[in-house]
């Protein structure tokens, strides 16, 4: 489905390559694992990636992906969730970094995927958000459209929400439903009304009522949207982190772990999020919560496998 490209006007509608990072940089191997060894076998394998270069981030997430199953047999179209909700800049940690978003376009075009699209519903407008946020001239210069979700309400379909609670049925966006590869970049921020914000409620910029979510317990309408979409890969972008002012800041203590995050698990990917950079939980943050009472999937990191790695 052809969208509107977000222009001056602000309104818009294969071979698997194992040549390994770019530049001379070498992923060092050497896993740190939660469960030692072979004890990982059967357990959520989550990788998180370390380097000050989000190029090399991204090129090492990519070649970890290639070695855990890639994007699939043959795919021919791509739909990429970032986050690009705010009127803010790249470094200042409310969307997902562009630099991070350019490498991994540019790797699925060298692994053969021909069409991807960046469909998103901005909080604020998209004419402010997509160019403040560095991901417009990003999706320009690779040839991507950045759909603005918010222009047009026929780019929503109405779906019922299986095993939704508090969400029965929502117009959810068209991109999302209609691909052969969905992947989700989130950024990893806090947030004042659900306490944190990640890969489970990265989907709230897919459908179109976002009021309705706040109206009938946030929380459960998180983890119901959830039991709906379900990418193939989450990647967190860690490589900056608001722990206050959240989801739009700015942050007055924003931290700068240079960390890229890779899962299949969603709710695991967040739990160790709410652990590690956001001090809070599934107590709290209960969207986590109930998504793994649905189960979407599990917040017991003894359950995963954390793979820290060293990109140099």
């Amino acid at each position: 489905m052809a969208g509107k490209r977000v222009s001056d006007r602000g309104v818009t509608r294969r071979d698997l390559l194992h040549a390994g990072v770019a530049g001379g940089g070498a992923i060092l191997l050497a896993d740190r694992l939660a469960a030692a060894g072979p004890a990982a076998a059967g357990k959520i394998d989550l990788w998180v990636f370390h380097c000050e270069d989000k190029k090399k981030l991204m090129q090492a997430c990519l070649k970890q992906i290639d070695k855990s199953g890639g994007f699939g047999k043959d795919p021919k179209k791509l739909t990429l969730k970032v986050n690009s909700a705010w009127w803010r800049t790249a470094e200042q940690g409310a969307n997902t970094h562009p630099e991070l978003a350019d490498a991994f376009i540019k790797g699925c075009k060298e692994r053969g995927i021909k069409e991807i699209v960046m469909p998103e519903n901005p909080v604020d407008a998209a004419k402010n958000t997509f160019p403040k946020s560095g991901l417009l001239d990003v999706a320009k210069s690779n040839n991507v459209p950045m759909i603005d979700l918010r222009s047009d309400k026929s780019f929503f379909k109405e779906v019922e929400v299986p095993r939704g609670k508090s969400l029965k049925q929502a117009l959810v966006g068209k991109h999302f439903l209609e691909t052969d590869v969905l992947v989700n970049m989130p950024v990893a921020k806090h947030h004042g009304g659900a306490r944190m914000t990640c890969a489970l409620k990265n989907w709230m910029g897919a459908v179109w009522d976002r009021r309705f979510f706040h109206r009938n317990n946030l929380h459960q309408c998180i983890a119901d949207i959830n039991t709906l979409i379900k990418p193939a890969w989450t990647i967190v972008d860690a490589t900056r982190v608001m722990p206050d002012r959240g989801p739009k800041g700015p942050s007055r203590n924003l931290k700068t772990p240079h960390k890229l995050l890779l899962c299949r698990c969603q709710v695991a990917v967040d739990a160790y999020v709410a652990k590690t950079f956001l001090d809070t939980g599934p107590d709290k943050a209960l969207h986590l919560k109930y998504a793994e009472e649905l189960k979407v999937g599990t917040t017991d990191l003894s359950q995963v496998a954390v793979h820290e790695i060293e990109v140099t």
